[in-house]
């Protein structure tokens, strides 16, 4: 296992999902992990959890669409630690829709899965470059790759995301930060159970219907430690010589 001590791991969207399961697994590792998200419930519990276990952690309420949010949540995380060595770009938002999306559909999904994505990096890297480089890790997605029905706005968002992680690895490159994005296949998070449950569908039926984990070559849906696990890869020194990489963590989905 990876060991990060010493360190410090920035994860946005840190209270649910994906977010969450990457904090307790960095915290486990040894890093000081930083739990920036909106809902100050959520978040805070993770963080909550993570001293309960041992850990060191710190819950900062962050808008990562809001310049002012970002920049007072970086801040915090200088003044509590002095040093970024790890960015997770994990928050995000689903706006599924179609050609049917209103102005305020894309700003909404923009504001937070593109825009907030390049925000957090913005104000992170200064710090990053202080401390001599780091890893930063962005969620895109199978969606960022490949055409699923009424997911323009989604779909878009994410391949802006894994585009935006090649640019990054290249102006980064020099300041010894290495960029890369893991891209998931259906997981099972909030979201993800909701929409099955809404489908009439349990988590058994879910894993190998169609439309969720039968779409995969492993037939049912990933956990979120699963994808949390690819993410402390690629911040890790293992991973060294990997940058500007999209990393299908998909059961091969987009293989097929």
């Amino acid at each position: 296992m990876q060991q990060f001590d010493g360190q410090v791991a920035l994860v946005t969207g840190g209270g649910a999902g994906i977010g969450r399961a990457t904090c307790l697994r960095f915290a486990s590792a040894g890093a000081a992990v930083v739990v920036a998200e909106l809902n100050e419930e959520t978040g805070a519990q993770t963080a909550a959890d993570i001293v309960k276990a041992g850990g060191n952690s710190l819950f900062v309420q962050t808008d990562v669409s809001d310049e002012s949010s970002v920049a007072a949540m970086v801040g915090a995380v200088t003044d509590a630690y002095g040093r970024i060595d790890i960015l997770v770009n994990n928050a995000a938002i689903f706006v599924l829709k179609g050609i049917d999306a209103t102005v305020d559909d894309w700003q909404q999904i923009l504001g937070v899965n593109v825009i907030g994505t390049a925000l957090v990096a913005k104000h992170a890297v200064p710090e990053m470059r202080k401390v001599g480089g780091g890893a930063i890790i962005n969620l895109a997605s199978i969606s960022s790759f490949v055409a699923q029905p009424k997911c323009v706005t989604y779909n878009a968002t994410k391949a802006a995301v894994a585009n935006m992680t090649r640019c990054m690895a290249l102006d980064l490159a020099d300041d010894n930060i290495r960029v890369n994005a893991v891209c998931p296949g259906t997981v099972w998070t909030q979201i993800v159970e909701r929409m099955t449950r809404e489908a009439g569908l349990d988590r058994a039926a879910a894993d190998v219907h169609p439309d969720f984990g039968g779409a995969h070559m492993i037939k049912r849906i990933a956990e979120p430690d699963e994808i949390a696990a690819a993410i402390l890869f690629l911040a890790s020194d293992d991973a060294s010589f990997i940058t500007a990489e999209c990393l299908m963590v998909d059961g091969g989905y987009t293989a097929k």
